[in-house]
């Protein structure tokens, strides 16, 4: 192996998607589907399933993915386990997908999706939940 081949590079998330499903049918060169993308929600609310779907590129090597979710004091409501994943070149892409059952969204506000590489923060956006009362 050169020393270019052995080189680490960090990736950039292409995008993060949280929705109730995702499908990568074969006939779309497994190109990922997702079904009901969420925008926000209405509370009181325990979501049964849900997911969040990852695309890292442009980088190599080993890496690892964290995703926390937290509420509107900023306390961590769920986190997934490190999720490791190797790049062999800059040009291919690697899709993580977390599935995250019946998590209870228990009062309106600002919800914050964190996404950690590494364990350094590379994207975090928001998730507003409204009160459905």
């Amino acid at each position: 192996m050169s020393k270019e081949e052995n080189k680490t590079e960090r990736p950039i998330i292409q995008f993060s998607v949280l929705c109730d499903g995702v499908a990568t049918p074969q006939e779309i060169n497994n190109k990922p589907v997702f079904i009901g993308i969420f925008s926000r929600l209405l509370r009181p609310m325990t979501i049964p399933q849900f997911f969040i779907a990852n695309r890292w590129i442009s980088g190599t090597g080993e890496h690892s993915q964290t995703i926390k979710i937290l509420d509107p004091e900023l306390k961590e409501i769920a986190k997934t386990e490190p999720q490791k994943f190797n790049m062999a070149s800059k040009v291919e892409s690697t899709d993580l997908l977390n599935a995250f059952v019946n998590l209870n969204f228990s009062k309106a506000g600002v919800y914050w999706i964190k996404i950690e590489l590494d364990d350094k923060i590379a994207m975090s956006y928001p998730l507003p939940v409204f009160d459905g009362k």
